[in-house]
């Protein structure tokens, strides 16, 4: 019988949290606090499917690193039942394990993040619409020691990569336009969403939809099975 647990996603993104609800599967947040841009650089030049892993790592490690710190900073509790407290478990316990999630799209071999300004959706979607590009979603489970004071160990995380190639329509200037004045792509990787008004402007997915959204559950099974631990077992709490 696998040994129960809790799981902290590290991320403020509303999808996600949507298809962990969606899944069955009981959370808290922590938002991590990490530099996209310093944890880029720091690689040099990695092509994006690399970066969407080592950005997925650094979130999980820092929010690993402030529940193991700050015992004053509780992540926020989901699941209806185990609200207030982020002490790390003892072996009677649930294990606390750390979900981190960053996505990059790769689009003629450049990686593309959040575009974050008007500007910047406009020029992208100029190139990418009629083509096809592939969506990166990177995912680290990290396991938060029992004992205090205690490092993560190395053996006890797994992490994936999950592509998805993304065929996008022939939108014409107006449409590009109307969907940028939304709002809605500045926030994306990529700059669009499968979950809303994105939607219409995709032509064909190949791969892992979820992948897309911005977390694989299927992924997220096979590494908890690796470390010992049931998804499945979630659905009889």
């Amino acid at each position: 019988m696998s040994r129960p647990f809790r799981l902290v996603l590290a991320s403020a993104s509303s999808a996600r949290a949507e298809m962990l609800h969606r899944a069955g599967i009981p959370f808290m947040t922590m938002v991590s606090d990490v530099d996209e841009e310093a944890v880029a650089a720091e690689l040099g030049s990695p092509d994006p499917e690399t970066l969407a892993g080592e950005l997925a790592r650094a979130k999980a490690l820092d929010v690993v690193a402030t529940l193991l710190t700050d015992v004053d900073d509780a992540p926020e509790d989901h699941t209806g039942d185990h609200a207030g407290t982020a002490a790390t478990p003892s072996q009677n316990e649930p294990a606390l394990l750390v979900l981190g999630c960053d996505s990059v799209f790769e689009f003629d071999g450049e990686a593309h993040g959040k575009p974050g300004t008007a500007d910047v959706a406009l020029k992208r979607w100029r190139a990418q619409a009629g083509g096809t590009g592939t969506l990166h979603t990177g995912h680290t489970v990290i396991e938060v020691p029992d004992a205090e004071g205690a490092l993560p160990d190395p053996t006890r995380q797994r992490r994936r990569t999950v592509s998805a190639q993304v065929s996008f329509a022939d939108a014409s200037e107006a449409e590009i336009q109307d969907y940028v004045a939304t709002g809605e792509p500045l926030g994306c990787a990529g700059g669009f969403t499968l979950e809303a008004r994105g939607a219409a402007l995709v032509r064909r997915v190949e791969g892992d939809p979820n992948a897309v959204l911005g977390l694989s559950v299927l992924a997220l099974r096979e590494m908890l099975n690796e470390l010992g631990y049931s998804l499945t077992s979630v659905w009889a709490d």
